[in-house]
């Protein structure tokens, strides 16, 4: 079925190859929430990059209590427990996502994921609409309304259908069925109930092995093994079967190698560019971040867009001109032998236009580039702003040539193709 209702509780750490971050008390002081936060959201983005969706959804679990007012995390939740069926739980979650944060678009977005998986049509409809409005040029987001609107409409021509149907039925002439001709009072009438397999028992005395089954249960294969019916494949081990085999019963890890100074997580020495949580040795990930600032702001600086012979201004040239911050991390982690890539950064362009003798110029931000975008469907862009100095003669073209496609669109391929080099490289 489509619709789970259950909810996701995750359970001890213990089993997880992530125990080292997720035991334990939540830290006292801020600066050890924030390294544990920033730890927890890298092995979330490569969780939910290798698919492993139980592992994502315990460290964004861990995340949303250790610092239980970041939108962002609840959203992500949001999306691991939809990939686990999890729907109401993801839709509580990307709830709380928007209301931290109203302006934050995957916050809506995971909310009408939800609200689609629950059958919610309507509410999801809505949901992506906030989501778009919030980011109108999102292709993604686009190409879900159009989904959800064709998917409401057929909805509700099946219920007018069924409406239709039940009226029809009802106006149908009933038919005058003959009279039923009841027995004389005096006639006696005899009926032979076939006892059920119960009462069998009770009937055979109930101590027989052939009191365990039904007629049929012989045909199926069950026979008597210590006094209970068991399948005829059931085997029982012998005494030296046993001891050869040995005590197989799952046992708690000893931890008495491991001295710890408190209950609460503690950094530990790791080799230079490695993960300062790892104790298992299970999870081994590698900072490329400077690499990965220096490709990346050397990619987007070479980015520029020339208008075409058909636009408003032909031959115009759009690019990039700065990147006065690029904040963030990139690394690559090996979890269980597989390679995984985590990156994450806040990027802030300025950008200028030429046409002939006339200029434009502004700025323009992606908040959200990392490894939960899907290649090919673009980015967020915030804080677009145009210089005030630029000729209100431009501002048409700047919109749909820097704002909304052209330069923008130039960046979003910059950024799929740096991903690329990111994975080619390491």
């Amino acid at each position: 079925p489509r619709i789970k209702m259950a909810s996701f509780t995750p359970s001890a750490g213990a089993m997880s190859a992530h125990s080292d971050v997720l035991d334990g008390p939540i830290p006292d002081s801020e600066d050890a929430k924030l390294r544990l936060v920033e730890e927890l959201k890298n092995r979330g983005r490569a969780a939910v990059g290798a698919k492993s969706w139980r592992d994502a959804s315990l460290l964004y679990k861990r995340a949303v209590q250790v610092s239980p007012n970041d939108a962002v995390l609840y959203a992500n939740l949001a999306l691991t427990l939809i990939n686990m069926g999890f729907y109401e739980e993801a839709r509580g979650n990307a709830v709380k996502s928007t209301e931290l944060d109203a302006t934050y678009v995957k916050g809506f977005w995971r909310l009408g994921q939800a609200l689609d998986k629950l059958t919610r049509t309507s509410e999801a409809l809505d949901a992506m609409k906030q989501a778009l409005e919030l980011d109108p040029n999102n292709k993604a987001l686009k190409k879900e309304v159009g989904r959800l609107t064709q998917q409401l409409k057929e909805e509700e021509e099946l219920m007018k259908m069924d409406i239709d149907t039940e009226a029809t039925e009802g106006d149908k002439t009933k038919i005058d069925l003959p009279p039923v001709v009841k027995p004389p009072k005096n006639a006696t009438t005899t009926t032979t109930k076939k006892p059920s397999s119960s009462e069998k028992l009770v009937e055979n005395g109930g101590d027989d092995e052939d009191d365990l089954f039904t007629k049929s249960d012989h045909v199926k294969g069950y026979k008597v093994v210590n006094g209970k019916k068991t399948s005829y494949f059931h085997r029982e081990l012998s005494e030296e079967e046993k001891n050869m085999i040995g005590d197989i019963a799952p046992k708690r890890l000893d931890d008495s190698n491991h001295i710890e100074s408190s209950n609460t997580p503690q950094l530990i020495q790791q080799p230079e560019g490695a993960s300062a949580w790892n104790k298992a040795g299970t999870w081994e990930e590698r900072d490329v971040t400077k690499w990965a600032q220096e490709t990346l702001k050397d990619a987007l600086l070479a980015t520029e867009y020339m208008l075409p012979a058909s636009s408003p201004a032909p031959g115009a040239i759009a690019k990039v001109t700065a990147v006065p911050k690029l904040d963030g991390h990139a690394s690559y982690a090996s979890v269980r032998g597989k390679k995984k890539y985590i990156y994450e950064f806040f990027i802030q362009l300025k950008w200028e236009f030429v046409h002939d003798d006339e200029k434009g110029s502004g700025t323009m931000s992606f908040p959200d580039f990392d490894g939960t975008c899907e290649i090919g469907d673009g980015y967020e862009m915030h804080n677009y702003t145009v210089a005030p100095e630029t000729p209100p003669s431009l501002r048409p073209v700047l919109d749909r040539f820097v704002k909304n496609d052209g330069l923008r669109d130039a960046i979003h391929t910059t950024l799929d193709e740096w991903v690329g080099l990111l994975k080619a490289t390491y």
